[in-house]
């Protein structure tokens, strides 16, 4: 047998997976079908920007994301920590950029601390929850649309128990920090450990199981391990595990999956007027959010990831609707200084812990391994912990 252990994807999940599998002094190996470790941690870099990054897909971290901070600290990484600026996020509402507060109906918001008292979210979507203790009204006009932007798909569905967790928090860590050069930075970090072997451009195509054995088929051949960890988008793990796993591939078929349409933009620092901002939140916009680099600013460049609602502009309409917002000629954006990415996220819906439950007890016994962000929420802590917790299992039922 090749290895002790396989992981598809080399997104957070995969590595942090791989990375507990090294530690303990298995033979590990990660197959990623991208050139590019990372998955949804994606700090593009402008060549003509000198070198100036932007996050395509995930932007921060917080001190309170205990386990992340586990294996940066054994990566003796934590000095590469970089604090992210003090700048509010506006709204960008009929064409133009608003502070929140204008946004917001007070007299509705004033019962909001007795309508919290009591309150659950469990078997609650984000709009039932929200929505009763600060008001309808300003739920559709600020609250429903910074959701939105937080998970980059309409929230009203998403469980409201999956939006936001509290978690200890660290005092000697930034509350909010990225890394030098973006949070890529955590993926080459993680991939580059010398004992964690990590295969790019290698696409899986099936999986099968011949006794204790896991075969996994690729383009440039078979691998072969005694555990198998799938790290991959919810689809795609459903594609593979049909055949060998049709059990835990009907339950994971009933997770939907939400497509994000980002475009990045670099923009020399002195062709903008707009003020500094963490982003802007669309309401009734193509966007859910507009997400901007000035947390961690850079003296001649800056940079915007407009996360656009999918299939509702094409190319040149995104183009014509950054130009609009950024108050730049669309001449000024072409293909040096732009970049395009499709996100996809788990649609999760209320009901979520219960699905899990269920994906675990089918996963009980045996080798394989699920990591994701379709279990507990789509922040990178939950991705570490999930990962964390199947490499503990796997370690309790003996390689």
């Amino acid at each position: 047998m090749d290895h002790d252990l396989l992981v598809v994807g080399a997104g957070i999940s995969g590595l942090s997976m791989a990375y507990y599998a090294a530690e303990a002094g298995l033979k590990v190996r990660v197959l990623e079908q991208e050139q590019r470790p990372g998955g949804c941690l994606h700090s593009h870099r402008f060549g003509d920007a000198s070198q100036f990054w932007l996050e395509l897909g995930a932007h921060s971290a917080f001190n309170s994301y205990g386990n992340l901070l586990a294996l940066l600290e054994s990566a003796q990484a934590l000095d590469r920590l970089r604090k992210r600026a003090k700048v509010g996020f506006r709204m960008f509402v009929d064409g133009k950029v608003r502070g929140i507060p204008s946004q917001l109906s007070i007299p509705n918001l004033l019962p909001a601390p007795w309508r919290l008292r009591g309150a659950s979210k469990v078997g609650r979507t984000v709009a039932e929850y929200y929505g009763r203790i600060v008001g309808q009204r300003n739920y559709e006009a600020v609250f429903g649309p910074a959701f939105d932007a937080v998970i980059c798909q309409p929230a009203g569905d998403y469980p409201a128990e999956s939006l936001f967790q509290a978690r200890p928090r660290r005092k000697d860590v930034p509350r909010g920090f990225t890394m030098e050069g973006g949070l890529q930075t955590i993926a080459d970090l993680l991939s580059a450990r010398p004992d964690l072997a990590v295969e790019r451009d290698r696409a899986v195509r099936a999986v099968r199981r011949e006794g204790e054995t896991f075969i996994i088929q690729t383009d440039q051949g078979d691998y072969t391990a005694r555990a198998l960890c799938l790290a991959t988008p919810v689809a795609v793990a459903v594609g593979l595990l049909k055949g060998a796993f049709p059990a835990v591939a009907g339950l994971l078929a009933e997770i939907g999956t939400a497509t994000v349409e980002t475009v990045g933009v670099a923009l020399p620092a002195d062709r903008l007027r707009l003020p500094p901002v963490a982003g802007l939140i669309g309401r009734n916009q193509p966007f859910y959010s507009i997400v901007s680099r000035d947390t961690v600013p850079d003296a001649r460049w800056r940079g915007f990831s407009f996360h656009f609602r999918p299939a509702v502009l094409d190319e040149q309409g995104r183009l014509d609707c950054i130009a609009r917002v950024l108050n730049v000629p669309k001449a000024e954006l072409g293909s040096k200084n732009t970049v395009f990415k499709i996100n996809q996220l788990p649609a999760l819906r209320v009901g979520q812990g219960k699905r899990a439950i269920r994906l675990d007890i089918a996963l009980a016994g045996t080798r394989l391994a699920l990591a994701g962000n379709y279990f507990g929420g789509v922040a990178i802590e939950d991705c570490v912990t999930r990962a964390r917790a199947e490499f503990e299992r796997l370690q309790r039922q003996g390689w």
